[in-house]
């Protein structure tokens, strides 16, 4: 049985039809893989450890900037902290090895307070591990405290209602900094 030029043209429709079938398939789901990434880049947690100096005063935080909650699961740091860096209070080397198991709901942040003439370690590094319902994460932080704050900030004393005003603004500064 031959084929004739009309059935050939058909049989070529019908195959070129599958293909761009098939193509479109293919692209979808690539497509679907993309953006079931992308939700969840944006739905989940973004814990970030960096250090802001206030005055003397360093503090690193450890805050979650992403928008779902995160559970720590482990967290170190390679300095070993002494009792003249936490203001004389006897935390143990590892301070944040307190923070194992927390829980951090977006926007949420720790604050730790360290004396910033007594730290005896410019270069810190931190390793944290933290896991949502569906998914475990883990990221490394490393900063040189020394680096990050090269200026101090220093403010002058208030002797008269034009200095508490001063000393008014810089606290208000120092606020807003601390919020970063």
């Amino acid at each position: 049985m031959e084929l004739s030029i009309s059935d050939i043209i058909q049989i070529i429709g019908i195959l070129a039809s599958l293909l761009t079938s098939l193509i479109a398939i293919i692209i979808s789901v690539i497509t679907l893989r993309q953006n079931s990434k992308m939700i969840e880049e944006s739905l989940r947690p973004n814990i970030q450890i960096y250090p802001v100096y206030i005055n003397s005063i360093v503090y690193i935080i450890v805050k979650n900037f992403g928008s779902s909650q995160a559970y720590i699961d482990e967290i170190s740091c390679s300095h070993k902290f002494t009792k003249k860096e936490i203001f004389g209070d006897d935390l143990g080397t590892d301070i944040f090895e307190r923070l194992n198991g927390a829980l951090f709901s977006p926007g949420y942040s720790i604050k730790c307070p360290l004396v910033g003439y007594a730290v005896t370690d410019d270069l810190f590094k931190f390793d944290i591990k933290y896991h949502t319902n569906k998914k475990r994460y883990s990221d490394t932080f490393l900063f040189n405290l020394t680096i990050n704050a090269p200026f101090a900030d220093v403010y002058p004393s208030s002797n008269n209602t034009e200095q508490c005003l001063k000393n008014i603004a810089k606290e208000l500064h120092d606020i807003v900094k601390i919020n970063l």
